[in-house]
């Protein structure tokens, strides 16, 4: 789920943080330009892990501020292909299952990837789940489950506990000056420019649209709401 990225960049500290110590004063211009922010092919940047290197200060002529030449490791998130995570029910609508772990919300369990035998209840607005009738030998259509007796559906609730398995990952250029983009770096690896360049970091969210999403499912055994998991282990 995690890993991290070697970066190297230009840190800006202005005058009020001269008094600081100047590694001090760095880590807090590294957090504030790359916390909480998506770099391209790479993930969502969680924090600063350490500081490789850095210049001496230096001062730009008019300026005023202090610029170091710093490289460092930052902690990113990005579940790989086929990993497990836990998370909550975030919304739900006839698109599918919002689900957040905490840090990032931009996980989508579409329909298809539901268990068989769920169905969208739009007076609710929820999904339920209707545990097979193994003498059924087709699945139900959509109608017939939602004329099921409620007390025999399994509703998803909003701020249920979840367990997910992540299927996709999608990458949408947000940022103004889009156009060519670099190939995902792998999941699970150091990632760096060439010659080790500076990599464009954008908002987790631009007008709306995130620039990193997950795809994922919640069709396999062991995943689903970690409460039905739990009554079923205690019937056996």
């Amino acid at each position: 789920m995690f890993t991290f990225c070697i970066q190297k960049d230009t840190i800006r500290v202005e005058p009020r943080d001269f008094s600081k110590d100047p590694i001090d004063a760095i880590r807090e211009g590294i957090h504030r330009r790359y916390a909480n922010r998506v770099i391209p092919s790479v993930g969502l940047c969680i924090s600063l892990l350490d500081i490789l290197s850095s210049s001496e200060g230096a001062v730009l002529y008019g300026d005023g501020c202090f610029y170091y030449r710093c490289e460092f490791r930052l902690i990113i998130f990005r579940p790989y292909i086929g990993e497990a995570l836990v998370g909550k029910v975030k919304s739900q609508s006839p698109e599918g299952i919002v689900v957040s772990v905490g840090f990032f919300d931009d996980i989508l369990v579409p329909p298809n990837l539901l268990p068989d035998w769920s169905a969208y209840n739009h007076d609710r607005r929820a999904f339920f789940w209707l545990p097979a009738d193994e003498t059924t030998p087709e699945r139900p259509t959509e109608r017939h489950l939602l004329n099921q007796p409620e007390d025999s559906k399994l509703y998803i609730g909003r701020k249920d506990w979840v367990r997910i398995r992540i299927e996709e990952e999608h990458w949408d250029d947000t940022s103004p000056t889009s156009g060519k983009s670099k190939p995902p770096v792998a999941a699970g690896a150091a990632a760096q420019g060439a010659q080790g360049e500076q990599l464009p970091v954008v908002e987790q969210r631009t007008n709306g649209k995130s620039p990193y999403s997950l795809i994922a499912s919640m069709a396999e055994d062991g995943t689903g709401v970690l409460d039905w998991w739990a009554e079923d282990a205690e019937e056996e």
